[in-house]
């Protein structure tokens, strides 16, 4: 028994000198239950607090809402670029932009050339040029001439631009219309059409120049017609000139078409030819001044073209009741008659007769096509300065005749200067280019490319 003491002595001393072994613990055991303030006041436990919740701790949701934010900002900016379809989620402008190649299957190409390469060689080329991939340089458009055939149509901005690029009918294709830019209350004409990415029209516009289809923007429209009459302001008048001429350039257009449709309205005191016709006149000169101004040596001449009612070459006959002719007017009603300004001709280069503003009967584009053209309008503005134009689905005011589009074009292939369609939009999307294919086939339309011999 006195063994006892000395062996426990001497397990304490190894225990002491053995650093790795955990020490002697001189408090409570672990798990007593003794929880009284000397033998708590013995140990070195912390008392622990209760968590206070503070704004400090909220850091984290700030880089959650910034990660969010800046997500949702991304995608909203590549919707809104046409980036991403905002219906079904898939690339859009980015398959554009990036697969949309030429697979022109000539020995000189051996290969898809990607937009990016093409639309680089493109901008390389002047305007009246396209860049032919055979020979892997710019060549000549056809040189223009008076006995050239029209087919212009208008597209609506509005829409995916690369419906009309990618439409086989475009061969019959002449003139494509951008509509439209409104001008402003003080004559500035601003450079952004009213839908769509201006990017994406540019980009349009360059393919298109690869056939050598002319572009040309549509200012006015009828939603802006009462813009036209602030003009005759002089201080609108310059803006008006400056601001189109920035917007030609900036978008290489080949020239401007004026939808100006005022009428014997309010603003004209029921009396276009009188208050608003000469103040056409002066803003028209404006433009081909500035057009001829901003023109190239080496590049064609810029156009210049006017859109006009079909009933303007009407006989004014105020004795009539049934029907006053060209200065027919309501009162107290915005009306859509007017009387032709014979000056006019001298200064644009084609005058499209909108059809599709007509809502009469059948004989009514009868008389138009066998009287009011050949006759009236003829005395006052050379055939080959006449486009006869048409309408296809809910462009018409009101319902057409079966196959008038097709008469149209045909008599405006053989007798004017060719053929307009209101619009290419309504044409491709709604009525399966139906139009397009047939008046561009009953009138022989089309740019006639140059053939250009084999690359050696």
């Amino acid at each position: 028994m006195a063994l006892a003491p000395t062996v426990v002595t001497s397990l304490q001393r190894k225990h002491n000198t053995e650093f790795l072994d955990e020490p002697m613990r001189t408090g409570p055991r672990a798990g007593s239950l003794d929880t009284d303030d000397a033998s708590m006041s013995s140990t070195n436990v912390e008392k622990q607090e209760s968590f206070v919740h503070t704004f400090r701790h909220c850091w984290p949701l700030l880089f959650a809402l910034l990660f969010l934010g800046g997500t949702s900002f991304g995608v909203a900016a590549m919707v809104k670029t046409f980036e991403i379809d905002p219906i079904y989620g898939n690339w859009t402008m980015a398959q554009y932009r990036q697969d949309a190649t030429l697979g022109e299957g000539c020995r000189a190409v051996d290969h898809e050339v990607p937009w990016r390469e093409l639309k680089r060689k493109l901008l390389r080329c002047r305007r009246g040029q396209y860049y032919d991939p055979l020979h892997n340089d710019c060549a000549e458009c056809p040189a223009d001439s008076p006995d050239d055939k029209v087919f212009a149509v208008f597209w609506e901005t509005q829409s995916n631009c690369q419906n009309l690029v990618g439409n086989p009918h475009t061969r019959f294709l002449t003139h494509i219309m951008w509509s439209f830019v409104e001008p402003g209350e003080d004559g500035t004409v601003p450079s952004e059409f009213q839908y769509w990415s201006q990017e994406h029209i540019k980009d349009c516009i360059l393919q298109l120049r690869m056939r050598c289809i002319k572009n040309m923007v549509a200012i006015g429209g009828a939603t802006a017609r009462e813009r036209f009459l602030e003009l005759k302001d002089p201080a609108n008048l310059e803006r008006f000139k400056h601001s189109s001429m920035k917007v030609v350039q900036e978008f290489g257009f080949d020239g401007i078409d004026i939808d100006d449709e005022t009428g014997n309205m309010k603003g004209t005191h029921q009396d276009w030819l009188t208050h608003h016709g000469p103040v056409v006149v002066n803003y028209l000169q404006a433009l081909r001044d500035g057009l001829d101004a901003i023109q190239r040596p080496d590049e064609p001449r810029y156009l210049l073209t006017w859109d006009e009612f079909p009933h303007s070459w009407d006989p004014p006959d105020p004795t009539n009741e049934l029907y006053t002719g060209c200065i027919s007017f309501h009162k107290d009603y915005d009306g859509w008659h007017r009387c032709y300004e014979p000056r006019i001709s001298a200064l644009v280069d084609m005058v499209n007769v909108m059809f599709y503003n007509m809502d009469s009967g059948d004989w009514v584009y009868e008389l138009v096509l066998k009287e009011t053209l050949p006759v009236k309008a003829a005395a006052v503005i050379p055939k080959n300065k006449i486009v006869v134009g048409a309408c296809s689905g809910q462009g018409c005011v009101s319902e057409q005749p079966i196959g008038q589009e097709v008469y149209n074009a045909g008599n405006g292939s053989a007798f004017y200067r060719g053929t307009m369609l209101w619009s290419a939009t309504i044409d491709i999307l709604l009525e399966n280019s139906s139009s397009i294919s047939r008046m561009g086939r009953a009138g022989n339309y089309g740019v006639k490319m140059p053939f250009r011999g084999k690359f050696t």
